[in-house]
């Protein structure tokens, strides 16, 4: 019997909410549609860090912690660099992020591989450098 009372606080609420249909908060969030990656950033200085660029989204890792979506960007061209500016709010701050994808040779420190672009990501005052793979850009 020690559930009722919270078995009343819950329908009760559930009743408020019914009643007042415009308290209750809607979260819209835009699904991610599996896409090929257009490029696949990735760099270990100064920790093993990852970036994937989708036709519609940003993925970003640090360090094997949490991964963030960035859903907006935009893409310019300086030259022959393709730069991709994104921004979102997190833990409400703003949350900005410009990557520079560089048609450059390169080659991640501990692996012989070369990659056909060097890749520079600026992202709330922490710069990482770093190779790429993906699409030529157009």
């Amino acid at each position: 019997m020690r559930q009722t009372p919270f078995l009343l606080l819950g329908a009760g609420l559930l009743v408020q909410f019914c009643q007042n249909p415009k308290q209750v908060p809607v979260i819209e969030a835009k699904p991610i549609e599996p896409a090929v990656v257009k490029f696949a950033c990735r760099g270990t200085s100064p920790v093993l860090w990852l970036v994937d660029i989708y036709p519609d989204s940003i993925v970003y890792e640090r360090g094997g912690g949490k991964k963030l979506v960035y859903l907006k960007r935009m893409e310019e061209k300086k030259g022959d660099t393709t730069v991709f500016n994104t921004r979102m709010n997190l833990y409400e701050k703003e949350s900005k992020m410009t990557i520079k994808i560089i048609p450059d040779s390169c080659s991640v420190s501990h692996d012989a591989q070369k990659f056909p672009y060097t890749v520079i990501v600026e992202r709330d005052g922490d710069v990482l450098n770093g190779c790429a793979l993906g699409a030529d850009p157009k």
